[in-house]
């Protein structure tokens, strides 16, 4: 596999992996002269001399414990325990990294190792250090289990690993800090990626002379011409103008850009309203008008009329079938579904565009929380700073000037190098702008010298392509300077115009715990009707039984949480 297309993946798998790396040790109960007591009123002086990236001599020891599943693969003859990460933490930065056990983290929140990691909690058995999530955190800081990582941060951490807390605002950071101590390290992730894009056939529209998209109703024009106008040359047997699936929010065949550009905001998206309060977005008037539109488009023929039975993987078949010219999707697009339809169709061409708007205001694409993991600290261990120094590390190798991502991403032998450090956070500006830029200023310059081992490989994919290598097209069409996702994302971030989900916490309500998912559902069947054809006032029927159904308390619960986040 394309190692671009490892790159981008990464941005949603490393949450998922962040959330599941976890270290143990059993330091709450360790006697005075054991390695994991504090023996000092001052731990940070004891390792000071080691500093930032330096190695610690004598090695310290971090017991811990970790989740696993059957995605992580090694090289034969090495483990979770025994591996190229595990062997860098010892002999580069002197910390000696065991687990006590390992378990099964698959399932989530129901997982064998999620489970038997709860109950330490419970016991009192903190470990050294430990990743968590939004509730596990704020149970152990609410309890007084944490270390307060305040000056370990500023003592420790590279200039680098403190531009990534900057990059976005300071909202991860933001939300890791409690009463004005910093009580965790976030797994920094960023969101950008995971803004929408339209993708619009454009050989089709080059074929058809038709015009760039600008507004909304451009879109519409384009659809209506790739349904009647026969642009795959087939006699115009059954071209859709508008991708969609039965999950309505997807990686692609997605609708919530759709939403977007009518300044709707549902799928769990909490707003501002005028007065300043959390409100729900999935229950405001800007919803109905972007459900009629759908409709008509369904009504008319521009929407798959099988798209209520079929999920995004069945809907995008109609891609290798070459019947499908538009979709709302993600940046990886170009690499599935589009790399494997081209291989039917070679002559298929796509290009990003921003989502259009319908009116004279931008539209802004909704995007997440980005934070869901924790790296916390046992008050009681002896060397806080270790779990900074630890994404030291990860920023350096993975992402830095020297960083090298063929070697400790991804193998020579394609193994998944990046999911065996024991902490991961991903710099929310390392694609866009980073990649993009480099990659941008390496092309217009004919110098890649600048560029670190990651935008090298774009580069390399780049000029491969533009000398006829068509297995590098996804490359170019996901980072390249123009038509590529990566140049709608840079122009979403350069005009301000990603809209964050206003509820800026992976925890749940109380009553979200209860009722959210069976909300969220709701929300689903009421647009899939609509589409369908039913009326309009199933929106009303639908805002009406949110509210009763939890959804009051819910928006209770959330301004509670604003009010007391600014505290």
């Amino acid at each position: 596999m394309n190692n671009r297309k490892y790159a981008s993946a990464v941005v949603g798998c490393f949450s998922s992996v962040a959330l599941l790396a976890a270290a143990c040790s059993n330091s709450g109960n360790s006697p005075a002269n054991s390695p994991s007591s504090t023996d000092s009123k001052n731990p940070l002086a004891a390792a000071a001399a080691a500093g930032p990236l330096g190695k610690y001599s004598p090695p310290i020891d971090v017991r811990a414990v970790r989740g696993i599943n059957g995605s992580f693969k090694f090289p034969q003859g090495e483990d979770i325990s025994n591996n190229l990460w595990a062997k860098t933490y010892k002999e580069e930065y002197g910390i000696n990294l065991t687990y006590d056990w390992v378990a099964d983290n698959s399932g989530g929140n129901e997982s064998a190792y999620n489970k038997k990691l709860n109950l330490m909690i419970a016991s009192g058995q903190l470990p050294d250090i430990v990743a968590v999530n939004s509730k596990q955190f704020k149970q152990l800081a609410e309890d007084g289990k944490l270390a307060d990582l305040t000056e370990a941060f500023e003592k420790f951490a590279t200039p680098y690993t403190k531009d990534v807390a900057k990059q976005d605002g300071g909202m991860a950071m933001s939300s890791a800090t409690i009463n004005g101590k910093l009580l965790a390290i976030p797994g920094f992730n960023g969101n950008i990626t995971n803004a929408n894009v339209v993708w619009i056939r454009s050989d089709w529209m080059k074929k058809l002379n038709l015009p760039e998209p600008k507004t909304m109703q451009d879109l519409f024009a384009i659809m209506e011409a790739f349904a009647a106008k026969d642009p795959n040359g087939d006699g115009g047997k059954g071209v859709v103008g508008l991708a969609a699936n039965k999950n309505i929010y997807d990686g692609f065949a997605d609708l919530l850009g759709f939403f977007n550009g009518y300044h709707a905001y549902p799928n769990g998206m909490w707003i501002k309203d005028d007065a300043g309060q959390l409100v729900y977005g999935g229950i405001q008037k800007e919803m109905k008008p972007a459900l009629a539109k759908l409709q008509e488009l369904y009504k008319s023929g521009l929407i798959d009329k099988e798209f209520g039975a079929k999920d995004a993987a069945k809907e995008a078949e109609l891609f290798g079938q070459n019947k499908l010219g538009i979709t709302f999707g993600a940046n990886s697009n170009p690499y599935y579904p589009f790399d494997d339809a081209r291989k039917r169709n070679p002559e298929m061409d796509w290009k990003a565009y921003p989502i259009p708007s319908i009116d004279d205001k931008p539209a802004r694409p909704a995007v997440g929380f980005p934070i869901s993991t924790y790296y916390v600290v046992n008050k009681n261990f002896k060397h806080p700073e270790v779990v900074v120094k630890m994404f030291n590390a990860n920023f350096e190798k993975f992402f830095g000037k020297t960083g090298d991502w063929n070697t400790w991403g991804v193998t020579k032998d394609r193994l998944e190098a990046f999911k065996w450090p024991f902490v991961y956070g991903f710099p929310p500006d390392k694609d866009v702008p980073g990649r993009y830029e480099a990659l941008k200023k390496a092309i217009e310059t004919n110098d890649p010298s600048a560029m670190n081992g990651e935008q090298k490989a774009d580069f390399d994919a780049y000029q491969a392509y533009k000398n006829g290598d068509q297995t590098k097209w996804a490359t170019v069409r996901q980072a390249g300077p123009t038509d590529s996702s990566f140049a709608v994302l840079n122009h979403y971030k350069q005009n301000n115009l990603l809209y964050t989900n206003e509820y800026r916490s992976s925890l749940q309500t109380d009553t979200m715990t209860l009722k959210w998912s069976t909300l969220l559902n709701l929300e689903k069947e009421m647009i899939t009707k609509i589409i369908l054809g039913a009326s309009l006032d199933e929106f009303d029927k639908f805002v009406e039984n949110w509210k009763k159904s939890g959804g009051d308390q819910i928006t209770k619960e959330v301004n509670d949480w604003a009010a007391n986040s600014k505290k």
